[in-house]
Formats: C-alpha cells, structure tokens, sequence
C-alpha cells in the first residue's frame, strides 16, 4: 500500500493504524478514507493480526472533516459510502483508539469504530456541525452507546465535553495521563492477544450483526456465532489446556 495520510505498522499480533495529517490536525478528507478503507481490509485478512490500536499523530486525534476549502454553500450530497468504515469491511477484529487532545465532528465517528476507547486526560469530545447547518453523520448510532439525554446533549447543544464527562457518560473507558495513553492501549492490546481470537472476534461479530435487529434475529445471530466458535478448533485447546492445567495455545481457527 502506498500511504501518504495513515501509518500502518505491524507489531507481532498487534497492528498500528495512525492518521497522519498532522499539518491538518488529522482531518478527514478522500484519502484518508480511502487508505483507511485500504488499512482495515488488511488488517481484517491479515491472520498474524489480532488487535488494532488507533491514534493520531500531532496535536490532536482529528479535528473532523477536513473543509478546508470552506463548507459547502450550495446544495451537498455525501457520498453514501462515507461514513462507516469498518463495519462496510466487516473488520470483527478489535480496535482500541487511543484520543488525546480534541476528538472532533468526523473525528468522533472514527473514534467511535473502534470497541474500547482509552482517553489521555486533555481530550475534548465537539460535535460542532449544528452551527455550521450540517446534520452530524453518526448521529443515529450515538443513542446506542450512551443514554438518549447525553447523546441529546453532545448533538443538540454542539457544546464540547471533557475527559471525565466522556467517562461517566460511557464514551470511552479510561482516562490516563497524556504520557501514559499508549502505554494503555497495549496494555489491553497484550490481553485481548492472550485471550481466543476466534471467540473474540465471534463476540464482536454477534454485537455488530446483532446492534440493529429485533430479538428474534438477535438470536439466529448467536445461534450462527456459537455454533461455529463452540467447534472451533480454539475451543478444543482452552478445554484440553483447562483439563491439563497448561498455558492454552490458541490454533486462531
């Protein structure tokens, strides 16, 4: 892949994806999209590859939607492919972000790809699209991971919020000390790399599948998931490791 606005580095079982537009503050524009889209496809395929931690170079995480140009004056229409990265990829692996400084506008919809959000302490959630007349992408999928008040609160007021305002709201899952941010996200990279991947991944299939279905559908989900992790060859090895006494040794299929 030939990157210019994300780096893409592979540690062992743990891959790196960093935007890279610091001179830009991380704004998202074609490009960057794009290679994202290049990025998480590889690292969906890639079997050596269990975890993702995504940061961001410079001085803050993203600052959304790259307009430098100007906003649009004139009738718009967004590319309908725009939005969702990896889900349109089907990336059932994890991803850890790792924020600092300002998360904001489309920055807040890459950030909220990722599973576990881990925040240094300076970091500020915006969604400012409300001022400019712009109706926020992810808008829809902010009531499914925090109460219908507080989702109302960051899109209808467009006020910023601090890192333990996100803490207590459920936006991320930690606050660490700006030096120790990294450090974080490969903390819980090393567990999620001692733990199954094949049930690991079963489990973040059955929560994306299963995020907009009824009951009835959510079961056929799990029904589908289960069977193929119960008689995966990983679930072989925890029985015979458990039986054994051993360090399991995961087979990843």
């Amino acid at each position: 892949m030939n990157l210019t606005t994300v780096e893409y580095a592979k540690q062992g079982a743990i891959a790196y994806v960093t935007l890279n537009r610091p001179e830009k503050l991380n704004a998202m524009n074609g490009a960057m999209h794009q290679e994202l889209g290049e990025v998480w496809a590889d690292f969906r395929d890639d079997d050596t590859l269990r975890v993702a931690i995504l940061s961001g170079n410079g001085r803050c995480f993203s600052a959304g939607a790259d307009l430098s140009s100007g906003a649009p004056t004139e009738k718009f229409t967004y590319p309908a492919e725009f939005p969702d990265i990896t889900q349109s990829h089907r990336v059932f692996k994890p991803i850890i972000a790792a924020l600092h400084s300002h998360v904001v506008g489309y920055g807040m919809w890459i950030a909220l790809d990722a599973d576990i959000r881990i925040a240094a302490d300076d970091v500020s959630f915006w969604l400012p699209e409300p001022q400019w007349g712009i109706a926020t992408i992810p808008a829809g999928w902010f009531p499914k991971i925090m109460p219908w008040a507080i989702a109302s609160e960051l899109l209808l007021l467009a006020e910023r919020i601090d890192a333990q305002r996100a803490y207590q709201v459920g936006l991320v899952n930690k606050v660490v000390p700006q030096d120790e941010l990294i450090v974080e996200a490969e903390k819980a990279a090393r567990r999620i790399c001692e733990l199954s991947p094949v049930a690991v991944q079963g489990m973040k299939e059955s929560m994306v599948r299963a995020s907009s279905l009824d009951y009835s559908a959510i079961d056929q989900i799990t029904d589908y998931v289960q069977t193929r992790v119960m008689n995966s060859e990983d679930r072989k090895e925890g029985g015979r490791a458990f039986a054994d006494r051993r360090q399991v040794d995961w087979p990843g299929r």
